[in-house]
């Protein structure tokens, strides 16, 4: 049997928009205990956009 790396197996996210990333994170439908979506959580949409800021 080989064992897989799933990392390998999932897009990088170096070079994306944030919001190519917001819909990646999007698609793997991850919800709060309440049963929001990540990508409707405005701290979420934060931060991926300070990790996706690039210095001028």
């Amino acid at each position: 049997m080989k064992q897989v790396d799933e990392s390998k197996q999932f897009p990088r996210l170096n070079g994306k928009s944030p919001e190519e990333i917001v819909e990646l994170f999007k698609g793997y439908n991850f919800v709060d205990d309440h049963g929001h979506r990540l990508d409707m959580c405005q701290d979420f949409i934060d931060l991926v956009e300070m990790a996706t800021e690039t210095d001028k």
